[in-house]
């Protein structure tokens, strides 16, 4: 599927995310004005107004290191085992949802973010950058996730496998796909994994911005939503972390990393040793 095709299959989600971006803005608006409402001038002074930057917003605390347990990987197997069942019965709406998710979130965010600027709660240019990565992280993940419907790499069965599996069950797979494919299907499944991880931390990274744009600048306490959320928003870390996981849930869920490990990598590995034993 080309850009303009999932452009135009997504038509409708970017109207969604301009009424979202608008519905940020006049939430914005209600909040400011009922907190200037609950929260009057006491002995003829003024409610203060903080400004805040994104390097003073976000200190996340360090975590302290944990020995991981050997014995979760029977765990982590099953999970991941029903983790692919779920998904091969409800590929088209868990991909769905997780768009929405994209949109939802950041489209609020970006409403929160303005409506700070405008009043001044937020000051500095890293404002109008970390809103700019946003929206550029909103599109790349909507543009994967119509990547992930239609893969570039994938099986010739794979477009139809949720209506396989839902007609004939698990066992109804091996008269479609071969043991190649189901390789190709572990990895593509990592792939949305990843992209929801990625997804996931975007949004509660802009959850922090929204509860901290929108909180009461005379309290003294933060947000119990924004003490918890608060390790997700380091800014610098996510412009550096978030498009290493779009890449790699992209080479996952498009087929190139089956396709190097099954056709490139044994030619080049081959080549490899050949040269290294008998030289060039």
């Amino acid at each position: 599927m080309s850009i303009s095709e999932i452009i135009q299959t997504k038509e409708v989600d970017i109207y969604i995310s301009l009424f979202f971006t608008i519905l940020g803005l006049i939430l914005g608006f209600i909040v400011d004005t009922l907190t200037k409402g609950s929260s009057p001038a006491v002995n003829g002074q003024q409610t203060p107004i903080i400004n805040l930057t994104v390097s003073n917003v976000v200190n996340p605390p360090s975590a302290s290191s944990s020995k991981p347990d050997q014995d979760m990987m029977p765990i982590i197997c099953t999970a991941m085992a029903i983790t692919a069942l779920i998904y091969l019965f409800y590929r088209a709406e868990i991909l769905n949802i997780l768009s929405w998710i994209t949109i939802f979130t950041l489209s609020l965010w970006a409403g929160g973010t303005l409506h700070s600027l405008y009043k001044g709660y937020f000051s500095g240019g890293s404002w109008i950058a970390s809103l700019l990565f946003s929206v550029a992280f909103c599109v790349a993940a909507t543009l994967m996730t119509g990547e992930a419907f239609r893969p570039t790499h994938a099986p010739e069965n794979f477009i139809y496998i949720q209506e396989i599996i839902n007609k004939y069950g698990i066992t109804g797979l091996k008269r479609y796909f071969n043991p190649e494919d189901f390789n190709w299907l572990i990895l593509h499944l990592f792939g949305v994994l990843i992209l929801f991880y990625a997804s996931i931390r975007m949004m509660l990274s802009s959850t922090y911005f929204i509860t901290t744009g929108f909180a009461n600048p005379a309290s003294a306490t933060e947000p119990w939503i924004t003490q918890k959320t608060r390790k997700y928003a380091n800014q610098r870390k996510n412009i550096i972390y978030m498009p290493i996981l779009l890449l790699l849930a992209y080479a996952l869920i498009s087929g190139a990393v089956s396709i190097w490990l099954t056709h490139d990598m044994p030619g080049q590995l081959n080549q490899l040793i050949d040269t290294i034993l008998h030289g060039r």
